[in-house]
């Protein structure tokens, strides 16, 4: 069964009060609603904090959602408009005024631009999750976390050459399930 048909069963259960049916949505959206909100905000832990909001502000409203997209789209709208409101009432405006005014002025176009990505590295995430924890530590620390190969190596107490060796495997898993156009861009510019 598609994770779409899986979804469109369990928007049923969830319309009707089923807490493993939010669950089943908080998995799948969770992890790109985040990335979503920190692209805005620029803060990791107020952009979990806001996509875990719009998940209580979705449950309130759940019995509305006739349909998956509907339910996703309604996530999305709250966890940006948490996020521009975020940036307007914070005291670090000036840090994130260019962040906010690109939101505050940006077109459907760019929103729907900013949720494929979202969606893109949630999807990475899941793959990378399902790495050997070798090539995860490798994955994460160097694409992730923007480590060089120096202070990973030092980090997990290894050779560069090593880790050069693991990268290049952990690629190769990616490649095999994720295709190469959407790889180039994220990993690679």
């Amino acid at each position: 069964m598609s994770l779409e048909n899986n979804s469109d069963a369990r928007l049923v259960s969830f319309r009707l009060g089923e807490e493993s049916s939010l669950q089943h949505f908080f998995d799948h959206y969770f992890p790109a609603l985040v990335y979503f909100s920190y692209d805005i905000t620029k803060d990791q832990a107020v952009a979990e904090e806001i996509a875990s909001d719009a998940f209580l502000k979705l449950w309130n409203k759940r019995s509305q959602f006739f349909k998956v997209n509907s339910l996703k789209a309604y996530l999305y709208r709250v966890v940006k408009n948490a996020s521009i409101d975020f940036i307007r009432s914070s005291k670090v405006v000036y840090k994130n005024e260019q962040s906010y005014h690109y939101f505050a002025d940006t077109t459907e176009k760019a929103i729907e631009e900013k949720m494929i990505a979202s969606e893109t590295y949630a999807m990475i995430l899941a793959v990378i999750e399902t790495m050997p924890a070798g090539y995860q530590r490798v994955c994460r620390g160097i694409f992730l976390e923007g480590k060089s190969y120096e202070e990973l190596a030092d980090e997990l107490n290894i050779t560069n050459v090593n880790i050069r060796n693991q990268k290049s495997k952990a690629i190769l898993f990616l490649r095999k399930r994720i295709p190469l156009a959407i790889l180039i861009p994220l990993f690679f510019i």
